[in-house]
């Protein structure tokens, strides 16, 4: 199946994911995608503030694949690996992809993704809105992780409509291949960029830190951790810290 996009603009608006969920809600059909210049409610993941200055790119997608839950939650990674692949053909320093579904650019994070799902039934979801953020231009300073931007990291200055249409051309086929194979059939593309691996990590699950080495990822994303005395931890979400050398 080839989707097929549909892409609308508006200068100013709340949060595009919410503008799409309630598209969603309305019927709107898949392969709509909303880029607005500047959020005033944009938000991350765990519902933490996302900023939004003009010359970034914020843009969600509405997909609606009929996976169940724990399958379409794996988007994330497929998302990631878009603006990854997107991004390391632009600037000359490594860019790599950080658990859950970040993208660093020189060890600095330079995207957001938001993933939210509705109408789940027969055990399936109803839609999916994809909502991702890109530091092109500007990036925030004081935050939980290091940041960067697109011109900061050495790539070129790119309007946020060029960039929308250079990361829908690494989203499709990603998309597409997780629609037929799921994401055990893109592991290992993932893996091949993973940020940290074989190297001690911290990941912080609420109040709770868990210390080991970081051993890859299930075919569903979860996160295998080998903890100091040789036993194996899943985590299926949390936060993630590389440990000091």
């Amino acid at each position: 199946m080839t989707i097929i996009f549909r892409v609308e603009s508006v200068a100013e608006i709340d949060s595009t994911n919410d503008a799409l969920k309630r598209r969603a809600a309305a019927g709107a059909e898949e392969g709509l995608v909303l880029r607005a210049g500047r959020q005033l409610a944009g938000r991350g993941r765990r519902g933490r503030g996302w900023v939004s200055e003009p010359g970034n790119l914020y843009v969600s997608i509405l997909l609606r694949p009929a996976k169940a839950p724990i399958e379409a939650a794996t988007l994330g990674f497929v998302a990631a690996m878009a603006i990854g692949n997107m991004v390391r053909v632009l600037v000359p320093v490594p860019v790599t992809l950080k658990w859950p579904n970040d993208v660093l650019v020189d060890g600095g994070k330079v995207s957001g993704i938001l993933l939210e799902s509705g109408g789940v039934s027969g055990g399936r979801v109803d839609w999916l809105v994809l909502g991702m953020g890109l530091n092109l231009r500007h990036h925030p300073a004081d935050t939980l992780y290091p940041t960067t931007d697109l011109i900061a990291a050495g790539g070129p200055d790119l309007a946020p409509a060029q960039a929308l249409d250079l990361l829908l051309a690494e989203f499709q086929p990603l998309y597409e291949r997780w629609l037929a194979d799921g994401f055990a059939a893109l592991r290992d593309q993932w893996l091949a960029h993973g940020a940290g691996l074989g190297q001690r990590i911290v990941a912080r699950l609420g109040p709770e830190e868990v210390a080991g080495v970081f051993a890859g990822i299930d075919p569903d994303g979860t996160l295998a951790l080998t903890l100091p005395n040789g036993d194996t931890r899943r985590i299926a979400a949390g936060d993630i810290f590389f440990a000091a050398a």
